[in-house]
């Protein structure tokens, strides 16, 4: 007699399997509506050259020429990517360690933490992207015209005006306006990666830090003996979401130029440029994934 490999499920395990399907539903159809249907646009654009006339929209055949195109006769996309990916590799370098210290920070019992908790997630909630973009040079700065000139809103006097009063030099004020300026977009950009770190790190148990203490081990042994190896999967997830949000910052050189040719009616050679933009990111992510997970600490139980 043959055992019955099929097991019947119960009518709990139907619902929970419905729930399941009805809880992914919205991410499914944004992702069929939102990503794969626009890159199936963006794919027959690239390869096909855009006319609009009178409204009508025609579709000429060009192959790859577009793609070759980007690496033969543009001269600057080569080097805006390798801009892209330089300011990239400081920024993320940087946004990891201040996230990392300010979860350690806010860890800590004192009072006032919860409020300074929701400081940090406070850029996440206002704007990110092009809306805080919008709002920085058009909101922030002129609010619109009135005839001939600006209308100003909120006007306030940038740094560069008190470096100006103190008589420093143009060099002095340009580069202490750079790093002011650097620390501000660093500390905007550091509010989720500070969130899911502050979450991996009081998710360790303290029965891990009172051994420790028990056998006499310093705080940066514990540092790097307990607190990176059990927090290493969310630095992983951290390190990528990082990537991917400075590749894709509406101030980042690739997306500005591929805005610029868009607003010029170059639809077919700006998609073009997303998709090899695209690819590359995608394939640096992997890269970065395969290198880092080796080093990563998955907590099984038994």
């Amino acid at each position: 007699m043959k055992p019955n490999k099929k097991k019947k499920r119960s009518g709990l395990e139907r619902r929970q399997e419905r729930y399941g399907w009805l809880f992914v539903l919205p991410w499914f159809i944004g992702t069929v509506y939102f990503f794969l249907i626009p890159l199936f646009q963006s794919a027959i654009y690239a390869v096909t050259d855009v006319n609009i006339v009178k409204g009508q929209v025609t579709y000429s055949w060009v192959g790859m020429q577009n793609f070759v195109d980007i690496f033969t006769k543009d001269a600057e996309f080569l080097p805006d990517l390798a801009t892209s990916v330089g300011n990239m590799v400081y920024q993320t370098l940087i946004i990891m360690i201040f996230s990392l210290l300010m979860a350690m920070l806010l860890r800590g019992g004192f009072r006032g933490k919860a409020f300074f908790r929701g400081v940090f997630f406070l850029p996440v909630m206002i704007a990110s992207g092009v809306v805080i973009t919008i709002l920085q040079e058009q909101v922030l700065m002129t609010g619109g015209s009135m005839g001939n000139q600006d209308v100003y809103l909120f006007q306030v006097p940038g740094f560069n005006f008190f470096t100006e009063q103190l008589g420093m030099p143009q060099a002095v004020t340009e580069l202490a306006t750079k790093i002011t300026g650097g620390f501000f977009n660093i500390v905007w950009k550091s509010g989720v990666q500070t969130v899911l770190l502050l979450a991996a790190v009081n998710n360790i148990p303290t029965s891990s830090y009172e051994a420790a203490d028990i056998e006499g081990a310093t705080a940066w042994e514990k540092l790097w003996k307990i607190t990176f190896p059990l927090i290493s999967p969310t630095i992983l997830v951290v390190l990528i979401y990082s990537i991917v949000d400075s590749f894709t910052d509406y101030s980042n050189v690739i997306m500005e130029r591929i805005t610029e040719q868009f607003d010029q009616g170059y639809y077919e050679y700006s998609t073009a440029i997303g998709l090899v933009y695209f690819v590359i990111v995608l394939l640096l992510v992997g890269i970065v994934n395969a290198i880092v997970s080796r080093k990563i600490f998955y907590q099984t139980g038994r």
